[in-house]
């Protein structure tokens, strides 16, 4: 078979080539449509966005035409409906919203003093709130330099009494009626050297500090506090830093000058409230106050309106304490027979045995024989007198006959104690003490058992509380139905919460001040100011139930406080004045005439080693670099390792360099070592006390010192490396001597196991 091209494709190649080109338009077709059709699917969706982006943006750009349209009144307006403090938020949320970042953004006071008061009662809480945004929010170091304004030292601060005119304008008559508690806590001793040049840690009783006690560690608090006999709120007045107890005649004027101010501020100040402290009674009779069976005596004159009176009481959970230990120790010899705690023993023995209910559960041997640490617990002495042991008498009355003879005096002891503590601790109103009730006849025929018992008990020679227990429950009583009766007829009460009257306010305050630092029982003088600093700024800036703190409160609280400015600022202007330079050749005849003068002329004066010295003036030089921008300054400071060589004193640096010591210049090296002498000098023949800081600056007053910077600065920098050496060297110094005190304590300790 054979084949002939004619040059022609035959019909069927044909139409095999025709059905290929077609398939392959019909591909190419197809594909070209279904890119059309998205094409224009994007293009429609394309517009479509663009429609609704600018449609959302004109309606932004005319929501921003009405927000800055919006007038401050409108926004005030606005926001009226909301609560006071949620208008401060709200306000600082649109000002922050304003501002790239609330980095150096500026707030208003009183938004200000509730952060303050959010911080101290959570730091954690707002600084969680803080930093997720929830609320706009300043930062620690913020509230710490409005916080700064309102520190006061020790005495009566005058911006606490400030504050406290402005806001007791806004406040009704019954919660300014109040009285004083007065009560102490015991410090640890320990110095501190403030950034501004104060020493704290010395005895510090304000205006009332004597001139002897100026070198003398303080080792106790006492505080002196406002309570008002209604409304949950209390003031500090005023803290006092003291060695050992303050003196009744110190104590006396201290009192009197705290009524005056308060009273000026808007206080009624009505009663004094203090513990049976042996000099607590002697305060007592400088203002005429006595307590025994022929004459009671409870109230004195008022010291600033002579129509009212001042009425004294002492502590009642006190004096319970000390009912009670009389009670567990020997008993007493009543008008109804002796009592003695031998018969709750003998009930409690029983209450024991029995293995399924209890009569009396919570009573233990703390109880009835308690230790020297559980004697000063209120509540063991209040339980020792409570239900319990009443139920447990009657209850085991059979028992407790056949071991003693007679049980009915001891239980109806128990009885009249119980009563007495309910009627003298009332806290809410239905249990207050009210003008003719059964609760005021009771104290009155309390009075009267109490003479009794002691013409009773007197023929025996004991069986009756101590004297001075026995004055304050006739003085605390007496003085209780005195100021029922006055606030009744006089102010409008028409009850009193017995409450009121005792120190349990300030107790729950020195939990706060043992437990601010950790768990510490003995805090230092510093951290016991600080606390009570922060307690008194907290209670002033605390808005009233039902109120906001008014705009007065709040500028009284932030405004610059000038609380012990005069001290500090003597210490600044003559470490500044330094700057005039005297006669070189008289350094060494100052110093010596300071040393002729000093405490003690026999101790041998001590010098530093120079090696060391050089060493701390690099540290020095390290500290003034950083804190200058000159360098033409910072060039005269330090000099190179090389050139620091000539120099005999640098090989202790250089045998301890790795790279990183700075090697001072000589006339930065030269500046130290004379400062170093004059302190070393000083020292070794002074104590340090209180004003330590100011006597040495005088000192350096009259030396001369070398230049130290370039000439535009030379006066500043020589103030800065001053200021600077003068604060580290006592704040070493005072560290030193800290721990060889708490080294003689930690041997006191093991000598006692």
């Amino acid at each position: 078979l054979t084949t002939e091209s004619r040059g022609e494709s035959c019909a069927q190649c044909k139409y095999q080539r025709k059905l290929a080109q077609n398939q392959m338009r019909r591909a190419k077709k197809k594909s070209a449509c279904n890119e059309k059709k998205k094409s224009k699917n994007i293009i429609r969706n394309l517009a479509r966005t663009r429609r609704r982006l600018t449609s959302a943006q004109a309606q932004i750009s005319q929501m921003h035409e009405r927000n800055e349209a919006l007038s401050e009144q409108e926004f005030e307006k606005r926001i009226q409906a909301l609560p006071r403090k949620q208008q401060l938020a709200v306000k600082n949320c649109f000002v922050a919203a304003r501002r790239k970042s609330t980095r150096g953004m500026k707030y208003d006071d009183e938004w200000i003093v509730e952060c303050l008061l959010m911080r101290m009662r959570s730091p954690r809480l707002y600084e969680h709130l803080r930093r997720q945004g929830i609320m706009i929010l300043p930062g620690r170091s913020c509230l710490q330099k409005y916080l700064q304004r309102f520190k006061g030292g020790f005495g009566l601060n005058p911006n606490i009494f400030t504050a406290l005119r402005e806001k007791t304008k806004d406040m009704d008559t019954f919660s300014c009626h109040g009285g004083l508690v007065i009560d102490e806590i015991k410090l640890s001793e320990n110095l501190n050297v403030k950034s501004s040049g104060e020493i704290e840690g010395f005895v510090d009783l304000g205006d009332h500090t004597p001139g002897e006690y100026k070198g003398v560690l303080a080792n106790h608090g006492m505080i002196v506090l406002f309570q008002p006999f209604t409304g949950n709120w209390t003031q500090i007045l005023g803290v006092f830093a003291s060695r050992g107890n303050v003196k009744a005649p110190t104590l006396a004027k201290i009192i009197l000058e705290s009524i005056v101010l308060a009273e000026q501020a808007g206080l009624y100040v009505d009663s004094v409230t203090c513990d049976g402290a042996s000099w607590n009674r002697s305060m007592w009779q400088r203002f005429g106050i006595q307590g025994s069976a022929g004459h009671v005596k409870c109230s004195a004159k008022h010291p600033v309106d002579t129509n009212r009176k001042l009425f004294f009481v002492s502590d009642f959970p006190h004096l319970i304490k000390n009912v009670r230990n009389a009670f567990v120790s020997k008993g007493y010899l009543t008008p109804g027979g002796h009592v003695h705690s031998g018969i709750i023993q003998a009930a409690l023995n029983v209450d024991r045995e029995n293995v399924t209910l209890k009569a009396m559960p919570k009573i233990t041997d703390a109880h009835i024989r308690p230790n020297n640490f559980e004697k000063m617990k209120v509540d063991l002495a209040f339980q020792l007198f409570g239900d319990e042991v009443i139920k447990g008498l009657f209850l085991h009355r059979r028992h407790v006959e056949s071991i003693y003879t007679r049980v009915q005096p001891t239980e109806d002891f128990v009885k009249l104690i119980n009563r007495l503590i309910r009627v003298m601790t009332s806290r809410i109103t239905k249990r207050a003490l009210k003008p003719g009730s059964p609760d005021m006849r009771f104290l009155e025929a309390f009075l009267v058992y109490l003479d009794k018992w002691e013409e009773h008990a007197k023929p025996a020679g004991g069986g009756f509380v101590s004297d001075s227990t026995a004055a304050g429950l006739r003085v605390t009583i007496k003085s209780t139905l005195g100021l029922l009766s006055y606030l009744s007829t006089s102010v409008g009460f028409k009850y009193l919460l017995t409450s009121r009257l005792s120190q349990d306010k300030l107790e729950n305050l020195f939990g706060i001040i043992r437990q601010s630092s950790g768990c510490n029982d003995h805090p230092t003088v510093s951290q016991f100011l600080v606390t009570v600093n922060l307690m008194a700024f907290y209670n002033l800036a605390k808005s009233p139930r039902g109120g906001n703190c008014s705009q007065d409160v709040v500028q009284a609280l932030l405004n610059p406080s000038d609380t012990n400015k005069t001290s500090v600022k003597h210490v600044l202007d003559s470490m500044d004045s330094l700057m005039d330079r005297g006669r070189v050749d008289e350094a060494e005849t100052v110093i010596d005439t300071l040393i002729s003068e000093s405490d003690h002329t026999g101790y041998t004066e001590k010098k530093s080693n120079s090696a060391l010295l050089y060493y701390v003036a690099g540290y020095v030089t390290r500290k003034m670099i950083a804190k200058t921008a000159c360098p033409s300054c910072a060039g005269h400071l330090c000099i190179s390792n090389t050139e620091a060589s000539a120099n005999a004193d640098a090989y202790f640096t250089a045998n301890f360099d790795n790279g990183g010591l700075i090697y001072p210049s000589q006339a930065l090296s030269s500046a130290v070592k004379l400062m170093e002498d004059s302190f070393t000098s000083f020292f070794s023949k002074n104590k340090l006390h209180m004003e330590s800081l100011l006597e040495l600056a005088s000192l350096l007053h009259s030396l001369t010192f070398p230049t130290l910077g370039c000439p535009e600065h030379e006066k500043q920098t020589l103030s800065a490396v001053l200021k600077f050496y003068v604060l580290l060297r006592f704040r070493f110094f005072v560290k030193g001597l800290n721990k060889e005190r708490d080294g003689q304590r930690e041997r006191l300790k093991l000598l006692k196991l």
